[in-house]
């Protein structure tokens, strides 16, 4: 497993009047799980998305294993998040579909 530091993270939509994304900084160390929880239109999603790699952000840096990780493609950070349908394979559960990344890499 890896670690993730999320340092200032900030983001801004092309004329949105307000940031998304307000100096986040977080530290996961490996092995730990992350929630996100709060209402429609909080970030988390934009947050989520930024890890991934899938939305650039405006300020700050995406650290993984200490290397910044911020302007990689997506398909080279190696991450992986189940979207807010937890239907992603539709005949697994929701824990199943959780745990299936951890399966096929041997992760118990």
């Amino acid at each position: 497993m890896s670690q993730l530091e999320l340092r200032k993270i900030r983001k801004t939509y092309p004329g949105a009047a307000e940031e998304t994304l307000k100096g986040i900084d977080i530290d996961i160390a490996s092995g730990e799980f992350l929630i996100l929880v709060g209402p429609s239109g909080c970030g988390k999603s934009t947050l989520m998305n930024t890890i991934a790699g899938l939305e650039s952000i405006s300020e700050g840096e995406i650290v993984l294993d200490g290397k910044d990780v911020s302007g990689v493609e997506p398909k080279d950070r190696d991450i992986a998040m189940v979207f807010q349908s937890y239907a992603l394979y539709p005949t697994m559960s929701v824990r199943e579909n959780i745990a299936f990344g951890l399966k096929i890499r041997g992760m118990p």
